[in-house]
């Protein structure tokens, strides 16, 4: 059951940092304000997501998302870039109301890139007009989780890796930047075959010209359609070896995460929460873990 949110505040928002690379390879660390919006369910479904926990039961309310991204604004630190995440789809009129677009642009003003997340069945007709109210590059986040046909089709995801590689081709047509969410891990998966797969989708979501890929290890979401007992045991030392053989198939300009976020560091060892900053430290700086 979602959790009781006001529609008019996020539910969340946060300061981050993550690496970067411009069009000449050279690395930096930028600051991002990471904002959390409380809207509308996303109507497509996956399996294994779990953020429909912080969405609202109908259609976001014109005025709304303006209101919540200037309520994160006031309380987060000067950043370089912003992310408006919303659970879902940015370019689902039921979640981001489109009247909104030009408030949205100008709250973005002054940030040197903007990123949203989006399906790709949703808003082609959307991406250019926003596109233009923002004066920062429009990055999109999309999740293609694994280019394992057989696990994409179960995950519920209402996308091929053709529809995948479509929607690549339509950003980068329309010099819309494109991040990629790749799930490490699936039931019924080796750990050995699970990083294989990640691997592999690394080296595709490349090939699509992502700018910045983020490897997700699989938590329990919301059932896996009742298999989520059956998820492999991904470990941080699996994390830091996928991360580290996965570097060098990034060439020149994409960056490479982790999400670590469900590591519990008072949980760790001594040896081992050394080890963990070791590999944060790592990601920021794009170089090996070990």
């Amino acid at each position: 059951m979602s959790a009781v949110l006001d529609p008019s505040r996020p539910y969340a928002f946060l300061n981050e940092r993550e690496p970067a690379r411009d069009v000449h390879g050279q690395r930096s660390i930028a600051t991002v304000a990471t904002v959390f919006l409380t809207a509308s369910r996303c109507p497509v479904g996956c399996s294994m997501c779990d953020l429909h926990r912080n969405t609202l039961p109908g259609p976001s309310q014109p005025g709304a998302i303006p209101d919540q991204i200037r309520h994160a604004q006031t309380r987060l630190e000067s950043s370089n870039w912003i992310k408006l995440y919303n659970s879902g789809n940015f370019f689902d009129p039921s979640s981001i109301p489109p009247q909104d677009y030009a408030q949205i642009g100008q709250l973005c003003a002054g940030f040197d890139r903007v990123i949203i997340e989006n399906h790709p069945r949703f808003g082609a007709r959307r991406h250019e007009a926003f596109r233009d109210l923002v004066s920062g590059t429009l990055e999109v986040a999309v999740g293609l989780e694994t280019v394992q046909p057989r696990i994409l089709n179960r995950l519920r995801k209402q996308m091929s890796r053709d529809d995948f590689d479509r929607y690549a081709s339509f950003l980068r047509l329309r010099q819309i930047d494109l991040r990629v969410f790749l799930i490490v891990g699936a039931p019924q998966l080796s750990v050995k075959e699970s990083l294989r797969w990640a691997r592999l989708s690394v080296r595709h979501a490349i090939q699509s010209g992502a700018r910045h890929i983020s490897l997700i290890p699989a938590r329990s979401g919301h059932g896996w359609n009742g298999m989520a007992d059956s998820l492999p045991k991904i470990e941080l030392e699996h994390l830091a070896d996928l991360y580290d053989e996965s570097l060098a198939d990034l060439g020149t300009t994409a960056c490479l995460s982790v999400d670590l976020w469900d590591v519990d560091r008072d949980r760790l060892s001594e040896p081992r929460r050394r080890m963990l900053d070791r590999f944060q430290s790592a990601i920021l700086d794009q170089k090996a873990s070990r």
